[in-house]
């Protein structure tokens, strides 16, 4: 019975206390809001230590944005890369057909030049002999 006594006494006393005054959050949230919390002494004191983590934030923020550009870049690139790859394969492959044997002999024909049909021989200078 004590204690269900001393429960009842606290409870209507608690309820007191609440509604006397605004809670410490709001009052904190008023501070906050209003802007009186940066004239603070424990504010003003701790201000170097705030100087540096703002300017660490924005570090960290600039720091973001440079590796998604530079990612973009490398992605960017990569597909360049293969682009030139595909047509370095098709400039070689066209290379190589036109310069069969061939094809080479049709363009010759084309400036009215003939195949050599006989079997070269090695030239000698006269002092060789």
């Amino acid at each position: 019975n004590r204690g269900e006594a001393m429960n009842r006494y606290k409870k209507p006393e608690r309820a007191q206390k609440r509604s006397a005054g605004p809670s410490k959050f709001r009052k904190a949230l008023i501070g906050f809001l209003g802007g009186t919390f940066l004239v603070r002494e424990d504010v003003l004191r701790h201000a170097p230590f705030i100087g540096f983590l703002v300017l660490l934030s924005i570090g960290y923020i600039a720091y973001g944005y440079h590796s998604e550009r530079t990612v973009k870049e490398f992605y960017r690139l990569e597909s360049k890369v293969k682009d030139l790859k595909t047509q370095e394969i098709t400039l070689k492959s066209d290379l190589e057909h036109i310069k069969q044997e061939s094809r080479v002999a049709e363009s010759i024909k084309e400036l009215g030049l003939t195949e050599n049909v006989e079997q070269p021989f090695k030239l000698q200078s006269p002092t060789e002999e």
